[in-house]
Order: C-alpha cells, then structure tokens, then sequence
C-alpha cells in the first residue's frame, strides 16, 4: 500500500508548470490576414494552458500552485465541495511553426510545418483520496478511507506535424490532413481498482488492502526530450460554407478530428501489479500520512509487494472531436455553437455557444461565450484577435475568464496567446 499512495501522491501533486484541458484550439497553425496581399510565407509562436475540475476551485489550485500555505478552513471549505468521484484535467503546449502557399492568394494549397511540446494530466478521485492527500489519514480515526476507482495519468511528449491544406477552386470547402511524428518524454499512470486503507481508532493498528496497475517510462532519462517512446498521430480538419454564397448571411460548418495515435513506450518501462492486503501493527498509524506528501511510521512493504516488471508499454493520445455551426451576418457580427468530445477519463462532452464582433476594417475582434462541460462545467471564454497590419496578428484569450475574477466560487482557468508574421 505504502507505493500505491506514494504514486497517487507523485501524480496529483505533481508541480503544475503548464496546464490546460482544451488541445482542440490548435493555436500553433499561422495566420493569413483578411486582407490580400500576395505573401507567401507565415511564421508562428503560441502557448496556452487550461486546468479544470468539477470539484476543486480556483483559488484553492492558485494557492497550491504558488506554494502559498493553505489553511485548514480552505481545506475543509474544499473538501465539502467533493464529489464521491471527482474529475481532474490539465492540459498545455508551447509550440512554433512555419507555413507555405506556393501561389499566395491564388493558391489551392497551404503547408504547414510545426513543432509542439504538449504535456497533459487527467483522470479521477475519490474524495478520501483528496483528504489522504492533504490531511493524512488523522481524520480516519476509527474510519476506512476509499480510493476505489481512482485514475490519474501524466503525458509528456513532443511533436514534429506535418500538414497539408486544400482549397476547392470555388473557395467554399478547405480541408486539412496532418501527421506527426511522437517523441514519448514521460509517462506515469496509476489505476486503482480497488483499495482501503482503515486505522485504528487509538492509532495502533492499520488494514490496507488494494488492486492497482501502475505504468511508468524509463526513470534513467528524464530530461526534456528525453527520448523513452515513439509514435505517430494524425488530424483532420474540414470547413464548408453553407447554402447560397450571395446571401447577406454566410454559414460556416467546421469538423476538426485531432490527435488520433499513439506512443510506444522503450522496454526499460516499468509495470507494477499490485494486488495485496496487510495488516500493520505496534506503530503510530495516525501519522502514517504527513502533509505534503510525507510518509512515516509504517515498514517498508514493497518487498511484499514486488519488483516492477520491465516491458513495452503503448499509451493511446487523448483524441479531441469538435463539430461547429457559425453565422456570418451582414454586419460586424456573428455567433454559432459547438459540440466537443475527448477521450479523456471521464470528461463531459461540452456545449459552447458564442458570439463575436470585429472593427469595419477587420483590424480587431472580439468572441465570447458560455460553455458546459469538459472538466470545469459551466466556462465563459473570451478572445481577442488584434491585427494592426496584413503582415502581423496577435490573438489572446482565456477560457474562463469569471475564473479569474471570483476565483473562490468558480472552477477552470486557462489562457492562450499565438503571435504570428506572414512575410
């Protein structure tokens, strides 16, 4: 038990650099400004991170985050807010990326090439995981703390994509095929099928018994693109105008399918099984757990539990669908509505409605919006797109912008930026 809950501890306290739940915004491809101007080539630099969760609220992830101490009435007020099964995701990725048309504005065809460092933990928790995780066991005097059907995972990787666009010669449909090339830096996933943990309640005595798989790359290369797996993945996009073109009111349908592959994981991998029940004695098991994830006070029992076998591994990317509607009206003015999935653990598929306005001469916009869904429930984003010339475009935004504003009442954060050239 003691590696079941040191594993749990390592992933849902990992340091959060980057987060982010949404890889569908596809921020890395460049921009063409709205005006024609016969440039061939585009450069583009772009991050963004999200973290969502149907349970834990903002200010209580900023505080963790920040190592700012949490207090035991924030821990209380968070814990009350916990579901039986509570969902976690966070997602993000720094990328570049260069783009080519032959023909400029006449062209069919667009190239684009990209390289994208993305990193993404997701699953869920029970909530006396949570509670074992910042209390320790001390509030399970006399009690049984579950973490049945507990799933967290931690994906690290790189890619180098490669993308092909194609315009109809009457310039209504485009469509996209991408395919990338995977450098697997690191992987660590925990499933717990089962498992308890009961003390005493003079603290004297402990019951663990568990059920668990637990996979992990290579620890002897950890650095940052650290080659300890290998795949591929590949992406489709599709824009078609809708009904007549010379109504005043332009339809846009848009389908992106994204991430659809796989990384195999080098055989220095490591797997454990775990499937035991102990019984501990003479120590103090009300300390058994410390904050910040400190063990102490129970014997050493991973030679009960076994050595880890070494073997390949293959970890399936978490694959994002997206089908929209937009309306163009014969104003500065239009709105439309999604529907997303992801493979995700559990992730709610999400419904976003939004509505946008740009300048007269199209030098600025703005979109906003609700959504429900995902891992952070009901979300309001916001995005700026900022294009001062034809040969430069700025575009920022958030997608939960209230999230920021009253961080103690709402759940999901997350902003992104892409800047772009065409030269």
């Amino acid at each position: 038990m003691k590696i079941i809950i040191s594993i749990f501890l390592a992933l849902f306290l990992l340091p959060i650099i980057l987060m982010a739940q949404d890889p569908i915004l596809a921020l890395y491809r460049p921009h063409w400004s709205q005006q024609a101007n016969g440039l061939h080539h585009s450069i583009s630099f772009s991050g963004e991170y999200n973290a969502g969760s149907d349970a834990i609220t903002n200010s209580f992830l900023n505080s963790f985050y920040k190592g700012i101490f949490i207090a035991a009435t924030s821990k209380t007020e968070q814990e009350n807010r916990l579901l039986p099964s509570n969902r976690i995701g966070i997602y993000a990725t720094y990328a570049g990326s260069y783009c080519w048309r032959p023909n400029a504005d006449s062209s069919n065809w667009e190239f684009v090439i990209a390289y994208r460092d993305r990193q993404t933990l997701f699953g869920k928790f029970s909530s006396d995981a949570f509670k074992l995780a910042f209390e320790g066991n001390r509030p399970f005097l006399g009690k049984t703390a579950t973490l049945d059907n507990t799933n967290l995972t931690n994906l690290h990787w790189q890619q180098i994509q490669f993308e092909a666009k194609y315009y109809t010669p009457d310039r209504k449909t485009d469509a996209v095929i991408g395919f990338s090339i995977l450098n697997g830096q690191q992987l660590q996933e925990i499933n717990i099928r089962r498992a308890s943990l009961f003390t005493e309640q003079n603290g004297t005595a402990l019951d663990v018994s568990s059920s668990a798989t637990y996979y992990r790359s290579d620890t002897a290369l950890t650095k940052t693109g650290s080659r300890n797996g290998s795949g591929t993945s590949f992406n489709f996009r599709f824009n078609t105008k809708m009904g007549d073109t010379t109504s005043p009111y332009r339809q846009l349908l848009t389908f992106i399918v994204q991430d659809i592959g796989f990384i195999r994981w080098n055989k220095n991998s490591e797997i454990y099984s775990v499937d035991t029940s102990l019984h501990f004695t003479g120590v103090d098991a009300s300390a058994i757990l410390i904050n910040s994830g400190q063990l102490a006070g129970i014997p050493n029992s991973d030679s009960l539990i076994g050595a880890a076998q070494n073997g390949q591994i293959i970890s399936f990317l978490p694959l994002g669908v997206l089908l929209r509607y937009t309306l163009f009206t014969p104003g500065q003015f239009w709105g439309g509505i999604d529907a997303r999935a992801w493979s995700y653990c559990d992730a709610l598929p999400q419904i976003s409605m939004f509505a946008g306005w740009h300048t007269k001469n199209c030098h600025f916009s703005l979109t906003t919006g609700a959504a429900w869904g995902g891992y952070s429930r009901l979300q309001f984003p916001l995005k700026i797109v900022w294009e001062p010339c034809s040969r430069f475009s700025l575009l920022a935004g958030t997608n939960n912008a209230i999230g920021y504003l009253v961080p103690s009442k709402t759940r999901g954060q997350g902003l992104f930026v892409n800047l772009s050239y065409a030269f």
